[in-house]
């Protein structure tokens, strides 16, 4: 396990389920503890038939700071298929990010505000066109932050 300058934790995660894993088995990456829990609550959920992270692209168009408008590539947290309760198949595509950066700033700080909008500008135009993605698809796309868990 290896802490960044930050202090998070980042590695790569070894499943006990590996032909639950739907991509490269070699290359799951965290980058912070919550993803790292996440990835155990999948791995070893027996309702959770298969998964993925950052397995799936999504194109989208974001802004450059010379005003160009640029193609991107998104590389969401976390696919999923399940079986719910009453055992209907469901697919989800989630994103895992702090709650802050999930709405505008509310630094009072004038370059802490005009950089956290910048990422929360950013964070929108990914998931406009991932949830653009999802529903051309039948997926199910969500955002979860600390107050949320997998359950």
């Amino acid at each position: 396990m290896a802490k960044t300058k930050q202090g998070w934790v980042q590695d790569y995660y070894k499943p006990k389920h590996p032909e639950k894993y739907a991509g490269d088995v070699e290359n799951i990456f965290y980058r912070s503890s919550w993803e790292r829990d996440a990835f155990m609550f999948l791995d070893n959920n027996p309702n959770v038939l298969r998964w993925s992270s950052e397995e799936i692209v999504i194109p989208y168009m974001r802004p450059t700071q010379s005003g160009q408008i640029k193609k991107s590539k998104y590389y969401p947290d976390i696919y999923m298929e399940y079986k719910d309760r009453a055992g209907k198949l469901c697919k989800e595509l989630i994103e895992i990010k702090p709650k802050k950066q999930t709405s505008p700033s509310r630094s009072r700080n004038a370059k802490t505000k005009l950089y956290e909008n910048q990422v929360y500008h950013k964070n929108l135009l990914k998931w406009e066109a991932a949830d653009k993605w999802c529903k051309m698809r039948g997926i199910k796309f969500r955002i979860l932050n600390e107050e949320e868990q997998f359950n």
